[in-house]
């Protein structure tokens, strides 16, 4: 991988940085977007509540890849993501 030319390093890396940015990135917008629409009086709430895991999660992330392993984190991570994928999908049905 070392040998290609910087242009091809930068094109691999957004090739594979891409999806997961668009999956990770998401969620809250959409979340936003459909509270503006039905329930404002909820929306600085969700700015409070994802502000304060943005901030617990990158230290707990760290602890619990120590003492568990960093693959666990991931699990527990995208169990969590499908989590909510499944109740925002019950809210607004």
């Amino acid at each position: 991988m070392t040998a290609y030319p910087i242009l091809v390093k930068i094109h691999i890396s957004l090739f594979l940085i891409a999806p997961l940015a668009l999956c990770m990135g998401m969620p809250f917008p959409l979340a936003l977007s459909s509270l503006e629409s039905s329930k404002q009086v909820f929306i600085p709430w969700a700015w409070g509540i994802n502000g304060c895991a943005s901030v617990i999660s990158a230290v707990l992330a760290s602890l619990l890849a120590i003492h568990f392993g960093f693959t666990w984190v991931i699990l527990f991570a995208v169990s969590l993501y499908v989590l909510c994928l499944l109740l925002f999908i019950n809210e607004f049905e």
